[in-house]
């Protein structure tokens, strides 16, 4: 292994210790925590991070360690696990032994895989870290793509007025849990992308997970000049040109790097839309390997292996960059390919012949992709209103959005309490399996003692981490100082997010005197625990913030309320491993998927949320609570007086009596049931073992075999297919309709229309009848009863339909036909009865 050459040379019965930092299996693994702990306990508290606990361990130390025997055995216990892990059959390779899929190349923006590699802003990056875990677990074959940012998001202080101020320490890459990637001579694999009149050369980083690797490209190299050494300086950097750029270094750089190392992949999954720019190397690549001059057949080669994951509730939310911008550092990569600049343009544009609108990079993935999905059940309907415009007259049903709902990596998130809670009942199973549908039924069987035991075990944890965080934070913050007792017996009510003005984590606000009573009632004892963060340019974000503090620092709740300053990774596992009750009061439907309550499924802990996103699909109330009612339109419905009361109604009526209701042993048996039916039912249905179950069938098994169909005897079927959009294209509006003659006879429809196909083939598309029924579509396909003597391709077309409702509800529609063709993705004519 390349290790990191800043790395400490240990001794030779310490050796492992270098080799578990770099494989970050370690971060979700609670005896690997056990290890670093007892290297420097005080140190491991502070920074939660192996490199300095390793690097500044006195020797000394390791010798008794080495002494005491138990750390070594500790230690090779873990080294044993993992290669008995790496070398026993993967769940992937038995599932599916014949699959088609060779490797899947992964781009994201951000990946959060621990808080000692720093290289996330959110719940994206949250989940792509997650995503590379869980394929780890189960052998599937995923590599990942990102960026090496120079600096952290950043880290949150707050001054006496309580207004969030942000400091960005510099990202070590040798103090990271990462390795240069060198090649067999030892020289550092670099790529280069070239920019208008210069280059900038990327080195190349990389993070393994067991066999699973994720590589990062740096642009900070001498070799750059200052300014392009800065386009890996900043995650999410807000000035539009270096954006533009760290998006071409992620997506034309990314795919560089695959094909620098002959990694033989045939899928690319875009984890937003920053990486579209791999469309276009792709094809780039394609052609260059066909010879062929072709940019459509190259297009239609290569979107057969590509997903497009899209996690953004409103168009506000998609990457738009100015046409001459684009034309500005693009034009080489873009003449290459054999087209003009305009050409390309308006692959990102909802109107292609717009010259005046901007360049979209969602709509670029969508249309170099053959699978889209959205992240959520609810956020597929909103995001098929997003894109409806890309496909004009389609019925909103039909725009060819599917959705798969986000999950969480449950061993990264369960607390260790809770992990030996649920190993007690699954020894030996693998995590995909420990966590299943299958496993989880022991909970069921579980007692109310052993349930509410082990939840008391996480609280208590909870507190005691939360307590260490606060007394850290209070000494580097000038911060009113707070008398830091948290009641064991308490009620733990947890709100953490980013603070943002659709994630209404100030709904509880709302009425202040209100909130007061439910916080003054000693009889039920409860605590707010709220953390997060403002992004820097959010200025009501910040006011939100500070609306917390203030409230905080009342008199009245001061020791009932508390706000965790620097919110990140590491306090949100303590968080979530303890809180009693996790709070979601987002506007709707403006939660695309939302992960921060799922975190608290394997700990016992229970949600209250408005009803979007993942718990619009979770919800019954057996399982948590509800704030106000599901939209069931895509409006915003949000009041926020009606959803307050709803809050404080629910608080108080049912949450807080419910857990302060006991038996004679002190337990809430109807709280404890609720538990119980949430760890059986939700830990297995949104863990990204699930989820990544969903995209193997849904996406990733379909496309490898329909690209493998595509590129064979040389990429024949591309070409038939873009001979097919060609010969289409140009003769659509020449086809046309007859009025269609309705017989009805008893409670059917015979229905006869002639269509005239002119220059188009019958087989290239299909006649249907459309009606929609208690606000369902219904379709029916017609068929050919009569070839028109004398005309160019005229029909009569037939069917019989149930005659549920009036003729002239019915009508008759042409849409594309081809077997290989997913449309209305790659051809999105339709035309309509008039």
């Amino acid at each position: 292994m390349a290790q990191n050459f800043s790395t400490r040379v240990l001794p030779s019965d310490f050796k492992f210790l270098s080799e578990l930092f770099f494989d970050l299996r370690w971060t979700y693994n609670h005896k690997a925590d056990e290890i670093f702990k007892a290297l420097d306990p005080y140190l491991w508290d502070l920074t939660h991070n192996p490199y300095p606990v390793i690097q500044t361990v006195p020797l000394d130390h390791l010798n008794q360690l080495k002494e005491g025997r138990e750390f070594l055995t500790n230690l090779n216990g873990i080294k044993e696990e993992w290669k008995k892990l790496d070398n026993s059959p993967k769940w992937f390779d038995e599932k599916y032994p014949n699959n088609k899929i060779k490797n899947i190349a992964y781009f994201s923006m951000e990946f959060g895989l621990d808080e000692s590699l720093p290289l996330y802003a959110g719940g994206l990056g949250i989940l792509a870290g997650d995503f590379l875990k869980t394929a780890e677990d189960m052998g599937v074959p995923v590599i990942g793509i990102g960026l090496l940012y120079q600096k952290d998001y950043f880290h949150q202080i707050v001054d006496s007025y309580g207004m969030q101020n942000e400091v960005y320490p510099y990202n070590d890459p040798h103090a990271l849990p990462i390795s240069p990637l060198r090649d067999k001579s030892g020289e550092w694999i670099r790529i280069v992308v070239d920019l208008p009149e210069r280059a900038v050369t990327l080195r190349v980083w990389y993070a393994k997970i067991g066999k699973t690797r994720l590589f990062f490209l740096d642009s900070n190299i001498l070799l750059n000049l200052p300014i392009d050494r800065g386009i890996t300086g900043d995650l999410y950097e807000s000035g539009r040109e270096v954006r533009l750029l760290q998006e071409m270094v992620l997506g034309i750089g990314g795919f560089k790097l695959l094909k620098t190392l002959n990694i033989d992949f045939n899928l690319c999954h875009l984890n937003e839309g920053h990486a579209a720019f791999v469309v276009l190397e792709r094809i780039y690549d394609w052609m260059k390997t066909n010879n062929s001059g072709n940019f459509y057949e190259g297009l239609a080669s290569t979107r057969a292996g590509n997903i497009f994951t899209t996690h953004t509730p409103i168009a506000a939310g998609f990457d738009l960059f100015d046409s001459s911008l684009i034309g500005h550092y693009l034009h080489s990569y873009i003449k290459r390919c054999n087209i003009n600049v305009d050409d390309f343009l308006k692959l990102g544009r909802k109107n292609p012949d717009d010259t005046a609108e901007p360049f979209n990079m969602a709509y670029l993935a969508i249309r170099g992709c053959n699978y889209v999905n959205a992240v959520s059940k609810i956020h597929e309907k909103v995001s098929k209103n997003l894109f409806a415009d890309l496909f004009p007259r389609w019925p909103i049903d039909e725009i060819p959005v599917g959705h798969i709902t986000n999950g969480i990596h449950t061993p990264t998130w369960i607390s260790e309490i809770s992990d030996d809670f649920w190993t007690k009942f699954s020894k030996g199973l693998p995590n995909h399996e420990k966590f299943s549908r299958e496993n989880s039924e022991f909970i069921l069987q579980a007692s109310d003692s052993e349930i509410w035991e082990f939840k008391m075990k996480n609280k208590l944890y909870m507190i005691d981490e939360i307590q260490k965080h606060m007394n850290k934070m209070q000494v580097c913050c000038n911060l009113t100082k707070k008398r830091l007792f948290l009641d064991p017996n308490a009620m733990y009510i947890g709100i953490a997010r980013r603070f943002a003005e659709y994630k209404r984590l100030n709904l509880l606000l709302f009425d202040k005197n209100r909130l007061k009573g439910i916080l003054s009632n000693n009889d039920y004892p409860v605590i707010i625990l709220i953390g997060g963060k403002a992004h820097p340019s959010d200025n009501s974000g910040k006011e939100y913030i500070k609306e917390w503090i203030e409230f905080a620092s009342d008199m009245q709740v001061n020791d009932k309320v508390y706000f965790l300053l620097d919110y990140d990774m590491d306090i949100a596992q303590k968080l979530t491993g303890g809180i009693d009750v996790w709070l979601n009061c987002m506007r709707r439907p403006l939660e695309a998927s939302g992960t921060s309550g799922m975190k608290i499924l394997s700990n016992g802990g229970l949600n209250c949320s408005i009803l979007d996103g993942w718990w619009g699909e979770a919800y019954n109330d057996n399982v948590g609570w509800k704030i106000g009612e599901k939209s069931e339109t895509l409006q915003y419905f949000n009041d926020d007086a009606a959803d307050a009361e709803s809050l404080y109604g629910v608080l108080e009526r049912n949450i807080i009596p419910e857990f302060f209701n006991r038996d004679k042993n002190g337990i809430s048996v109807k709280w404890v049931q609720k538990i119980r039916q949430s760890m059986a039912d939700l830990t297995p249905a949104f863990s990204t073992y699930r989820m990544m179950k969903e995209y193997i069938e849904q996406a990733y098994l379909p496309l490898s075999e329909n690209y493998e169909k595509r590129n064979a005897e040389n990429s024949k079927l591309s070409k038939e297919i873009v001979e097919w959009e060609n010969r289409l294209s140009s003769n659509w509006e020449g086809i046309h309709f007859a009025t269609p003659i309705f017989e009805k006879t008893n409670d059917i429809y015979n229905v006869k229309c002639t269509v005239w196909l002119g220059a188009i083939e019958p087989e290239d598309v299909k006649v249907q009848i459309y009606r929609i029924l208690n606000g369902k579509s219904f379709i029916t396909d017609m068929k050919i009863s009569k070839i028109i003597k004398g005309a160019i391709n005229g029909f009569v077309y037939e069917s019989d339909i149930p005659a549920l409702i009036s003729e002239i509800d019915y009508t008759i529609r042409v849409i594309p036909n081809h077997p290989d063709v997913v449309a209305p993705l790659e051809f999105n004519g339709i035309l309509w009865q008039k």
